[in-house]
């Protein structure tokens, strides 16, 4: 299967991961050392070909075009080196160092194993071989460099489970999709897993009720729901009520989102999904 690519194509839209595996005949670009003030983490990727497309971005445009330039290095894997101290007369603006791993042509099973992980929503580890790029399934607790290999941890990605309806309810599903967040709505949502966050958006607070109780049985890392300090009290005294503790309900969040009071519902999505992205980040980055 071919997929059509676009250069600087955000991988908030397109995972590298799964690009490089519908088109292998490319390379996996991988950041496997920052130091300094350089903007990505290690584990960050971009996939590019030949022809000029990638997904993804290591950069904000000032290491990609150099990493592209290497496309055609022999070998499993090629090193790269920008920054204070790096071979490459490249200064970063950020002043830091960064590593890179191009993996050319990775291995498709290793892919196909990542797909599964993340097609099943299971957290899986890999150290991958720098010099050879070969990658087996290791327990470790965090993605970093360890002398000639590289850890690499990949969590499911943010789940959002939106229950209500109307022009909040719309609001947040576009604009979650569009970050590249697993959404869904309505009464036939899947169980919440530990990279889940549920919100519920009614104006009838009576109705939430029956989606907070499963989300507060569920390992959800984020739990909000739409409404006023006095409407989060009175869910708070409903939910004691129906047997949870102070524990389960210091994790109902209330009045949602990092700007408040928010009315419009454009402006109370984005203000709910950068609180929901920077938990996620907190929890999982």
């Amino acid at each position: 299967m071919r997929m059509e690519t676009h250069p600087y194509m955000s991988d908030m839209m397109i995972d590298p991961l799964a690009a490089i595996q519908a088109r292998p005949d490319g390379a996996l670009a991988l950041l496997i050392r920052a130091e300094g003030g350089f903007p990505r983490r290690p584990g960050a990727a971009m996939a590019l070909w030949p022809d000029g497309g990638r997904v993804g971005r290591l950069g904000a445009g000032c290491i990609d075009a150099d990493i592209a330039a290497h496309l055609d290095r022999p070998g499993p894997v090629t090193r790269l080196i920008y920054g204070v101290g790096g071979p490459v007369d490249l200064p970063l603006p950020c002043g830091g160092t960064v590593e890179i791993a191009l993996l050319h042509r990775p291995d498709p099973a290793w892919l196909q194993e990542i797909s599964d992980t993340q097609r099943d929503r299971r957290t899986a580890c890999w150290r991958l071989e720098l010099a050879t790029g070969a990658a087996r399934q290791v327990d470790i607790s965090e993605t970093g460099l360890e002398g000639d290999y590289f850890d690499l941890k990949i969590n499911p990605r943010c789940a959002l489970h939106i229950h209500g309806e109307g022009d909040e309810a719309a609001a947040l599903m576009a604009m979650a999709r569009a970050a590249g967040l697993d959404c869904h709505s309505g009464p036939e949502v899947p169980a919440a897993d530990a990279q889940t966050a549920v919100v519920t958006l009614f104006h009838d607070h009576d109705r939430e009720l029956p989606a907070l109780r499963m989300a507060l049985d569920s390992p959800a890392f984020y739990i909000g729901a739409l409404g006023s300090r006095r409407a989060q009290m009175a869910r708070v005294a409903a939910l004691r009520e129906a047997g949870f503790g102070d524990g389960a309900l210091a994790r109902l969040r209330g009045p949602i989102g990092v700007i408040a009071p928010v009315r419009e519902p454009r402006l109370l999505a984005a203000s709910v999904l950068t609180e929901i992205l920077a938990a996620y980040d907190q929890a999982f980055g």
